[in-house]
């Protein structure tokens, strides 16, 4: 054997233990991310049954109503003092909360400050505030995955890879969406694709999804029946693209600029709690636009309310996650957009019916959902996966949505500029 010959395996070694610890890392960040799910999700369900619960399930994951008139005043309002509170607690006495993005460019994520913050999103998302409890999961498990990859030595590329992972990992987990929360890590987060890093965030992503699968089944979010596309439904999908377009280019602006309206100090506490008040009050009328929308999702894919009242039912929730992430709430953007779009989409449906009859409500729902989904995140492939994992249509839609979220893009691409500056993706909800 030559001296080269011998030398070669030697060479190998230093390769095969980083790609031992990377392997290691991967399977230890994905675990941490299941469990963190878990501990969000227990939250969170304990709390909606223990405000709403009902015989058929949680009322903020369904459509039963509440037991009693007062109860979304009392407690959205509840959850405004309590958030509130909380919230200007750890600002005043705790370190800077690092967002998502921050942390996968290497920030440091603060572990009680950031425990504590994603429980008051999640409590305040139980008690029925209207904005999305997908950041928690998301911010969790991203400053988990920072913390775990510095005790494995790999370099800062790995490290940045994997913090995304865990983060888009949450999202998969907490909705049982795992090629969603990869598409999430690589497309939003990360912006570059490489195999090692798909590799890497549908690893992380798989194994937290199955750590997670105590409490959250292996079931699509919504229960939808079967769907046919036809000629009728196409031509529907190439008009209400660029419509939903427009409107989730609003909707995503009119957020980022509350957002950066946010009161601090004593002004929270007082802000956050008479908004919440308000979105209550409202909610005693509305039911269905409290909590993170997935009520009012549900409402719109069973085509269950007339056409007229899911217009209103998709502007009211427009509004209450608008002026709820602009009081001082930390929350996200992902199933308050699927809400206005599914609406949306059910109360055209109902128009286009005299137009062209034939086109399946509640497919149009879906596919107008994506679209809104699409330019609200500034992630097509993101959004396309997440909404045909959150409905459990596989291949069947694909061809309408393809076509309804090109156009929403183009609209939203047109109109973009001006509103939400340059166009490229975001992580929403923490902007």
């Amino acid at each position: 054997m030559t001296s080269a010959a011998r030398a070669l395996p030697a060479r190998r070694l230093p390769a095969l233990l980083t790609l031992l610890r990377l392997g290691l890392a991967t399977l230890v960040v994905g675990v941490a991310t299941g469990l963190a799910v878990l501990l969000l999700v227990s939250i969170l369900h304990v709390i909606e049954h223990a405000v709403w619960g009902h015989e058929e399930g949680p009322f903020l994951d369904g459509l039963a109503y509440p037991a009693v008139w007062w109860l979304p005043l009392v407690s959205v309002t509840a959850a405004g003092v309590i958030a509130g509170t909380g919230w200007y607690l750890v600002r005043r006495l705790g370190r800077r909360i690092a967002s998502v993005e921050e942390g996968v460019a290497g920030t440091p994520m603060p572990w009680w400050e950031t425990l504590v913050d994603t429980v008051l999103q999640v409590a305040s998302v139980g008690l029925g505030a209207s904005i999305g409890k997908e950041v928690a999961p998301r911010e969790l498990s991203a400053m988990a995955g920072s913390k775990i990859v510095r005790w494995f030595g790999l370099d800062a590329r790995w490290r940045r890879i994997l913090i995304a992972s865990a983060a888009g990992a949450g999202l998969a987990a907490v909705y049982n969406v795992p090629l969603g929360g990869a598409l999430f890590a690589v497309e939003i987060l990360l912006a570059q694709f490489s195999i090692g890093a798909a590799v890497t965030a549908l690893s992380v992503s798989a194994i937290a999804t199955l750590v997670a699968r105590p409490l959250v089944p292996d079931e699509s979010l919504y229960h939808v029946a079967s769907v046919e596309v036809n000629a009728s439904l196409i031509v529907a999908a190439i008009i209400i693209g660029p419509l939903m377009g427009l409107g989730a280019t609003g909707f995503a602006a009119t957020t980022k600029r509350l957002s950066g309206l946010r009161p601090t100090g004593w002004r929270l506490l007082v802000a956050l709690p008479v908004v919440f008040a308000a979105v209550g009050a409202v909610g005693i009328v509305f039911p269905l636009i409290l909590g993170n929308g997935r009520a009012l999702a549900t409402a719109g894919f069973d085509l269950s309310q007339p056409a007229l009242l899911l217009l209103v039912l998709a502007v009211l929730k427009y509004v209450a996650t608008s002026v709820s992430l602009g009081s001082g709430a930390i929350g996200g953007t992902l199933q308050p957009s699927v809400a206005i779009g599914a609406a949306l989409g059910a109360a055209a449906a109902a128009g286009w019916a005299f137009i062209w009859p034939g086109a399946d409500g509640t497919a149009l729902a879906i596919v107008a959902a994506a679209a809104f989904l699409a330019s609200n995140m500034r992630a097509p492939f993101t959004a396309i996966a997440l909404i045909v994992g959150f409905t459990g249509t596989g291949f069947d839609l694909l061809v309408p949505i393809f076509l309804a979220v090109a156009g929403s893009l183009a609209a939203s691409r047109l109109v973009g500029r001006g509103a939400l500056g340059r166009f490229a993706p975001i992580d929403p909800g923490r902007e």
